[in-house]
């Protein structure tokens, strides 16, 4: 993505997949696009807002900006730079957080300087077989669909084509065709994709979700044969760290009032950022953004279940076995053995937090008849219903 003021950073995609044309009287429901540059932050940072009101996502769709469309000398390859490469392999921490909020994660792909980009493929199989590199990737990294931006591609170089009217409508048709209908595919409408392109020759409404402004900070929406409806199209385009948020604000008061159903935002940071978000989200969605949610309080109980001793069968020693479960993390295992009333030796594990836990103790005892007290600790302070077993010690059968 370009990095002068006056570029601006496209946002994506519809929350769904492709839709068809909505009615203009339809309501409109503003979604708030953000990207973020995972070379120097991390995707993660999208989960820590959420609306006041609701307790949801405050960003409908996140963006890793950015992958890269490269060229082998024969032909158009998808690139991950390392910070990009660690951020789909780190799914577990880095995307899914994000996508258990609600909001959707997008890979955004950008040109390269080598000349390969998105409107300059020469035939539809060969279109398709970078499609099918994207597609993978959507797959491979479970994620939400595919933002393209045609910034800094240099149609040309190293003996490329010059870009023509059908090779993005064959690449945007391909991947839709083979990601489905349930993924999104959005346009930053910037360089050739967007001014060269001839939208009437494939059927831009059926395979691509949105088109924003990539200018920022202005409100201008692109003009896309086919997505005439202002749902998908984004006109307000700022920079989170270049734009006044008076001027933010008054671009989501506009989108509001214009019926426009994109808003897009560029660079989140690791910093708090939620009062100047909150300027975008209360005129969009009717609330204030909060900026890492206290979580609710913790006031379910540990789970444990005795595995052994089983019964009061009578045994040459005690073995203990105990398993733990609880959603917030168990501290502590405790196992204690009585006779008669009196605390004879008590065992106990430390389980630092994990989710699940398993206590096991060997005691050698006298002969005799003993009681077994158990019980765990999560790490808000829960206990667990102290729990009891007898058993029988009996050295010779």
């Amino acid at each position: 993505m370009a990095t002068t003021a006056a570029v601006a950073v496209a946002t994506a995609g519809m929350i769904g997949g492709a839709m068809g044309a909505v009615a203009d009287e339809q309501e409109v429901d503003p979604q708030l696009v953000v990207y973020v540059e995972v070379n120097s932050n991390d995707l993660a940072n999208v989960a820590d807002y959420t609306l006041e009101d609701t307790g949801k996502a405050a960003v409908d769709m996140a963006m890793i900006f950015a992958a890269n469309i490269n060229y082998d000398g024969e032909k158009a390859y998808l690139h991950f730079n390392e910070r990009v490469t660690e951020t789909l392999e780190d799914a577990e921490n880095q995307i899914r957080p994000v996508q258990a909020k609600g909001t959707k994660v997008l890979l955004s792909v950008l040109g390269n300087h080598q000349g390969a980009g998105f409107a300059n493929f020469t035939s539809y199989e060969a279109a398709d077989a970078f499609a099918a590199q994207l597609a993978d990737a959507v797959t491979t990294y479970g994620l939400d669909g595919i933002d393209f931006d045609d910034e800094w591609t240099n149609y040309g170089a190293n003996g490329t084509p010059q870009p023509n009217a059908q090779s993005f409508g064959w690449l945007a048709t391909a991947l839709r065709d083979r990601l489905g209908p349930d993924k999104i595919i959005s346009l930053y409408a910037i360089g050739p994709s967007y001014t060269t392109t001839d939208f009437t020759l494939f059927d831009a409404a059926g395979t691509i979700d949105y088109a924003w402004n990539p200018y920022y900070p202005t409100y201008d929406a692109p003009t896309v044969a086919g997505l005439e409806d202002r749902a998908r199209l984004g006109a307000a385009a700022i920079d989170l760290s270049q734009t006044s948020a008076a001027t933010a604000a008054d671009f989501a008061r506009r989108t509001v009032q214009d019926g426009y159903g994109i808003y897009v935002a560029y660079n989140l940071t690791g910093t708090d950022q939620s009062a100047y978000l909150s300027g975008i989200t209360e005129p969009l969605k009717g609330s204030a953004t909060v900026y890492k949610a206290p979580a609710e309080p913790d006031t379910t109980r540990p789970t444990v279940e005795l595995a052994s001793p089983a019964s009061n069968r009578p045994q040459s020693e005690l073995n203990v076995s105990l398993s733990v479960q609880d959603d917030r993390g168990v501290a502590t295992v405790v196992a204690n053995v009585y006779q008669h009333g009196v605390l004879v030796t008590s065992t106990q594990t430390d389980a630092g937090g994990a989710a699940q836990a398993v206590h096991t103790a060997t005691v050698a005892l006298p002969d005799g008849h003993y009681v077994l007290r158990y019980n765990a600790h999560d790490t808000s302070g829960n206990v667990s219903k102290t729990k009891t077993q007898p058993f029988t010690i009996e050295s010779t059968p």
